[in-house]
């Protein structure tokens, strides 16, 4: 006798109310991507107060192809460890990032001196604020889409 269970069966249809979510999405992707998940960023961020768990949700929802019914309380939880990680990469990176990059003449016993590395390095420390605005801005974008259509995810003060 084949036993079904309805609140397991649930899980597994995709939400089509929440698909419109996928684009905003697809787009976080991109950026977090070509920008933020890349090993020379593991390693200027490396003894930076991030936590392995932000990385790892910011990555499981980078990774959503379909949405399924119950996925918005974990999509909330993602935009929430989103808008920390900006916020800590705002406050404990940005203010040294040419530094650890090796690109700022305050350090100069530390300047990478291949000329093809420093231009390269110079210009991520150039383009880099953009690119955390590009990520922080489709992260509001998200969480306003989610909470519209789920007010009830945010916790009441």
């Amino acid at each position: 006798m084949l036993v079904v269970y309805p609140e397991l069966e649930q899980k597994q249809l995709v939400d089509q109310s929440n698909e419109a979510f996928l684009p905003v999405i697809r787009r976080i992707r991109q950026v977090f991507e070509d920008h933020f998940d890349r090993t020379w960023f593991a390693i200027i961020i490396d003894g930076l107060p991030i936590d392995f768990r932000t990385i790892r949700m910011i990555r499981e929802l980078v990774g959503l192809e379909s949405i399924h019914v119950g996925d918005e309380w974990f999509i909330y939880q993602a935009v929430v460890e989103l808008s920390r990680f900006s916020l800590l990469i705002r406050k404990f990176l940005l203010p040294v990032l040419k530094e650890r990059l090796g690109v700022s003449g305050l350090v100069p016993h530390r300047i990478v001196r291949d000329r093809t590395q420093f231009i390269l390095r110079r210009f991520v420390a150039y383009t880099f604020p953009y690119n955390l605005e590009r990520l922080e801005a489709l992260t509001i974008e998200l969480r306003t889409q989610l909470l519209s259509a789920y007010p009830e995810l945010e916790p009441q003060t």
